[in-house]
C-alpha cells in the first residue's frame, strides 16, 4: 500500500468529482488545516457544506473519500441512471423535512400552517425549482418548558 499523500489526496478527489460525482447533487472537497485533513460534501446548491471528517490523518480523509465513491456507486446502481421525479417519503421523513423533494436544495420557504382533521400541515415552496408542496405534522402531546 502506498503512502496517502496531500497530493494523492486532491487528485483522488478531482477524479472523483470529474468521474462518479459528476451526475450527483454534490461533489467533495478535501483540505489539509494545522491538525488534519477535512473532507466536505459541497453540494451544487445554496445548501451549506457538510463536514464528513474533521482533523483526521490522510489515511482517515482517504478512506472517508473512497467510502463516499462507494456509496455513489450504490445509490447508482439502485436507482438505475434516472433520478426518481421526487424523493420517496421516507428518505424525506428520515431528512427530517428539511429538503425539496425533487431538486433536494435545503433552499426552501416555510408558509402558514393548516389544520386538516388530525394532521397539521405546512405550506412549503422551493427557491430553486418553485415546487410546492406540504410537510404534515401530527400532535403528539405537549411539555412544560417553565412553570412559572
Amino acid at each position: 500500500m502506498s503512502k496517502v499523500t496531500e497530493k494523492s489526496l486532491k487528485e483522488k478527489v478531482t477524479s472523483m468529482n470529474m468521474g462518479a460525482l459528476r451526475e450527483t447533487l454534490f461533489g467533495i472537497k478535501v483540505d489539509r488545516g494545522l491538525k488534519g485533513y477535512t473532507v466536505q460534501l459541497v453540494y451544487r446548491d445554496s445548501t451549506p457544506p457538510e463536514t464528513l471528517l474533521s482533523q483526521g490523518s490522510a489515511s482517515e480523509a482517504d478512506a472517508c473519500i473512497s467510502g463516499v465513491a462507494q456509496t455513489a456507486l450504490v445509490f447508482k446502481a439502485v436507482q438505475g441512471t434516472h433520478k426518481p421525479a421526487f424523493t420517496p417519503t421516507e428518505i424525506f421523513v428520515k431528512q427530517g423535512g428539511e429538503r425539496c423533494p425533487k431538486c433536494a436544495t435545503r433552499d426552501i420557504n416555510p408558509g402558514h400552517i393548516k389544520k386538516t382533521g388530525d394532521l397539521q400541515e405546512q405550506y412549503y415552496t422551493c427557491s430553486r425549482c418553485e415546487t410546492k408542496w406540504n410537510n404534515r405534522f401530527r400532535l403528539e402531546g405537549y411539555e412544560i418548558i417553565d412553570a412559572a
